[in-house]
C-alpha cells in the first residue's frame, strides 16, 4: 500500500480515532479513563510503494505492556466489529481537514504539497482529489481497513531496559534484539 493506494486516507482516519484527542478510543480509555498509559499515538506513513501503521503506547509506571496490548487489542477488536460511529467520522476528518489546511499556511508547505503531487501523481494539482478523498472517508471504509491492516501478522516492538526482557509485552514470546545485533558493514557483528 504506497502513495497511490487510496486505503491511506481510511487508514489516516482510522489512527485519528484511534488516538487522536483526548475522547479517541484509545486515548480516552488507557491515558485518561483506566490511567496506565502516558500516551498513546496511532499514525500511518505511506511512502512511494508501501505504507505501515504504527500503534505507539507508553506505559505509565506500574503498568505492564502486555497488560495494555491486550486492552488496546480488544479497542481494536471493537472497532472492527461495529465499526465508527458517525460522530467519531465527523470529528476525525475535520482533524484531518485542518491537518491539510495547516499544511498549506507556510510557502515551505506549499511547495511540498505541489512537489509531492508533481512527482507521485505526475500532476501538482492532484492535491485537490487527495484532499477530497480524505474527506469522503466512512465508517465503512475504516471498518474495512482496520479488518484488512490490524490483523495478528503484525511486528510489536518493546522498548525495555537492557537486561528487562520480563517487561516486554508476552515476554516468553518476545526475541531481544539490540543494535548490537545487527550485521556490521563488513560482515562483522
Amino acid at each position: 500500500m504506497g502513495v497511490n493506494h487510496d486505503d491511506r486516507f481510511a487508514l489516516d482516519v482510522l489512527g485519528t480515532i484511534l488516538t487522536g484527542a483526548r475522547t479517541a478510543r484509545i486515548t480516552k480509555a488507557l491515558v485518561f479513563d483506566e490511567q496506565n498509559a502516558a500516551s498513546a499515538s496511532a499514525r500511518q506513513s505511506t511512502a512511494e510503494d508501501t505504507g505501515e501503521f504504527q500503534l505507539t503506547i507508553t506505559p505509565r509506571p506500574g503498568h505492564d505492556l502486555t497488560n495494555l496490548e491486550a486492552a488496546a487489542d480488544a479497542i481494536i477488536e471493537r472497532l472492527k466489529t461495529e465499526g465508527p460511529t458517525a460522530e467519531e467520522i465527523q470529528k476525525a476528518t475535520a482533524g484531518e481537514e485542518l491537518a491539510f489546511v495547516r499544511g498549506l499556511e507556510s510557502n515551505l508547505g506549499k511547495a511540498f504539497r505541489l512537489t509531492d503531487a508533481a512527482g507521485f501523481h505526475g500532476d501538482a494539482g492532484s492535491f485537490r482529489t487527495e484532499y477530497e478523498k480524505t474527506l469522503s472517508v466512512t465508517a465503512e471504509d475504516v471498518k474495512r481497513v482496520a479488518n484488512k491492516y490490524l490483523t495478528r501478522g503484525r511486528v510489536v516492538l518493546s522498548i525495555v531496559p537492557l537486561g528487562k526482557l520480563d517487561q516486554a509485552a508476552k515476554p516468553e514470546q518476545s526475541i531481544r534484539v539490540t543494535e548490537y545485533d545487527s550485521p556490521k558493514p563488513g560482515g562483522g557483528k
